[in-house]
């Protein structure tokens, strides 16, 4: 599960709710929340750890954090910058990961799953999400003639078993075209979530690409195109967009 922010991180009070929300839909307490990989440090929610995820020393421009936690193993990954930009001056965008072992997505838990998909969006100001098995995301490429990493504002990675688009992709998608699909649904804070199946397992073979193409196919990664060119901004939002008022 991966959520892609623009806006600030900084606020130690909204870490300190953040995180025991967490606990309370894994049912399970984090354990471990460190700079280190892997993450040595005892993690304390009770005292809150918001204060060591905004610790930004003097010169850092980012902070990268690795998180587990105690029973169901789950690990977290949070990388986010102080004011949105690298050292060089560069538009960064900030990312929260979960990564979930099988019998979390089960048909037992995938509610509680959801649930945490929908606050992460909505608490972090999320402008695209998504969540899927391994296997289905790690097989992205940047479509040719894309040289290198995916550019998330040149193509979006996907459509997946979850998928979120904030309120400036649903507009930059069409509002309409969303609410077209037997998928959707919309969200209070004005983004949109697709939702495929019951379960990742679930969703049919030819599916997410199927509605990537009613969506436009350009906008997303591995169409095998070796003809279109994809500039930033021409298909996907650029940081810069998504960071203006």
């Amino acid at each position: 599960m991966v959520h892609c922010s623009v806006a600030r991180w900084n606020d130690v009070a909204a870490w300190d709710e953040y995180l025991p929300a967490v606990e309370r839909l894994l049912g399970d307490h984090l354990a471990k929340l460190d700079t280190n990989d892997p993450a040595r440090r005892k993690a304390d929610t009770l005292r809150g750890e918001g204060q060591f995820v905004t610790a930004f020393g003097p010169k850092d421009d980012s902070r990268w954090l690795l998180g587990k936690f105690e029973r169901t193993k789950v690990e977290l990954q949070i990388e986010h910058y102080k004011n949105g930009r690298d050292s060089f001056g560069r538009r960064r965008n900030n990312t929260i990961s979960f990564y979930l072992p099988p019998r979390v997505h089960s048909e037992d838990g995938v509610g509680k799953l959801v649930e945490l998909f929908r606050l992460t969006n909505q608490r972090w100001a999320a402008f695209y999400a998504f969540a899927d098995l391994k296997e289905v995301y790690c097989v992205k490429k940047a479509s040719p003639p894309s040289i290198g990493a995916l550019d998330i504002a040149s193509e979006l990675p996907g459509v997946f078993w979850l998928t979120y688009f904030g309120p400036r992709y649903s507009a930059f998608i069409g509002r309409e075209r969303l609410g077209a699909l037997d998928q959707s649904a919309e969200e209070p804070a004005g983004g949109t979530i697709l939702r495929l199946a019951e379960t990742p397992e679930k969703v049919p073979e030819g599916l997410r690409r199927m509605v990537e193409r009613r969506l436009g196919a350009e906008m997303f990664a591995g169409t095998g195109d070796v003809t279109i060119e994809k500039p930033e901004g021409r298909y996907a939002l650029t940081l810069e967009q998504l960071s203006s008022d």
